[in-house]
């Protein structure tokens, strides 16, 4: 297919002072840039900053403010995405929140259109509040783009529910890693790390009581939780509590890029979400040839499978500790990079970058055929 004009919006994305705002929305970008020209707005939710036009990682990024209490931001940004639009082949949107934005300018302008959706909100409402239960009926509002992508076929079947008919599929998020393998160490000493917000829906406390029973069993056990996060303070004063205090080091949130040479530092991820997605932590984990343990809790089963991981299906203390146990002895004989090549063949930029040019030429199938039928 020859390269598209792509626009694509979001109400989500990366920028030099919040490096850690969905940075998977700016690696899918980066990935449609193999085969496409792409320009990037991000539409800033309940804000009045002024509109700002800056370069991320050598992206090109608008960013237009939204805010209810200035009605004229509301007006000015959807008359620029109008505009810009209309000088583009191809919509793509990311993050649910996006789509019922994007909704007035689209149908003024009626291009073919894809979303790419990472939010746990769609799959589980529960899992997010009691308000968006009562209102995650807009979900339907997924019946409007052409293609809609979700990032695990868990998702992504939860896609379907709400899209056009037969008109969803995965691609997944970009893990990219080409570090040299650094071997895991072989001393004895279990060295975990977990990724993500120290927030109650990882776990934080949970993972603590699985640390205090590998020491109670003899194990000298030390782990590293690198993010920031509201339970942050609670978790470090319960590892004191627990006594543990010396074997757990909460580091804080750290730049994107760093997170592959914390990964090398460990030995394998620990980390008992209640419930994600793709799981990028995990990904990003194994592309750095260290195994996971983790709840089976999501649709990153797409490719944490015996073979690299051990999924716990009743996350307690006791089957957490026994599960890390486990995987020490299971992938202990595995040779250097085993674990990594995989993940890095399936979800590296360019593979990911030829999923969504498929995408994309289905999309226009849609449209020009709806088009010629009406």
């Amino acid at each position: 297919m020859s390269p598209l004009k792509v626009l694509a919006v979001t109400t989500w994305y990366p920028s030099q002072g919040t490096p850690t705002e969905a940075p998977f929305n700016h690696e899918h970008v980066k990935a449609v840039l193999h085969h496409h020209e792409v320009k990037v707005i991000h539409i800033r939710l309940h804000s009045t900053d002024r509109i700002a036009l800056d370069h991320y990682d050598g992206v090109e990024v608008v960013r237009l403010p939204i805010s209810l209490q200035r009605p004229w931001t509301v007006i000015g940004t959807l008359a620029r995405v109008i505009r810009e639009l209309r000088a583009s082949e191809m919509l793509h949107t990311m993050a649910f929140s996006t789509v019922l934005v994007i909704a007035p300018a689209w149908i003024l302008t009626r291009r073919p259109w894809v979303h790419t959706e990472h939010w746990s909100g769609v799959l589980n409402p529960a899992s997010v509040s009691r308000r968006w239960e009562r209102f995650a009926w807009f979900r339907h509002a997924l019946a409007l783009p052409h293609r809609v992508t979700g990032v695990t076929r868990q998702l992504a079947g939860r896609l379907q529910e709400f899209a056009r008919t037969d008109s969803t599929s995965v691609v997944p998020c970009v893990v990219e890693n080409d570090r040299d393998i650094v071997p895991r160490h072989s001393d004895g000493t279990l060295r975990l790390i977990a990724i993500g917000r120290v927030a109650e829906g990882k776990r934080p406390l949970l993972a603590l009581d699985t640390i205090k029973v590998l020491a109670d069993k003899g194990e000298d056990v030390h782990f590293e939780w690198v993010g920031g996060g509201p339970m942050k303070d609670e978790a470090c004063a319960y590892a004191m509590q627990l006594g543990i205090e010396e074997r757990v080091r909460f580091v804080g949130p750290v730049h994107p890029s760093t997170v592959l040479q914390r990964l090398e530092g460990a030995d394998m991820f620990f980390l008992p979400s209640r419930q994600e997605n793709f799981f990028t932590a995990a990904a990003e984990a194994l592309s750095a040839d260290r195994p996971v343990v983790a709840a089976a809790a999501g649709g990153y089963d797409d490719y944490c499978t015996p073979d690299n991981s051990v999924l716990v299906e009743d996350a307690t203390p006791e089957t957490l500790a026994d599960a890390i146990l486990l995987a020490r002895g299971r992938f202990a004989s595995y040779s250097p990079g085993q674990l990594a090549e995989p993940i890095r063949s399936r979800f590296s930029s360019p593979a990911v970058g030829s999923l969504f040019d498929s995408v994309y030429g289905a999309a226009l199938r849609d449209f020009h055929g709806r088009t010629v039928n009406q």
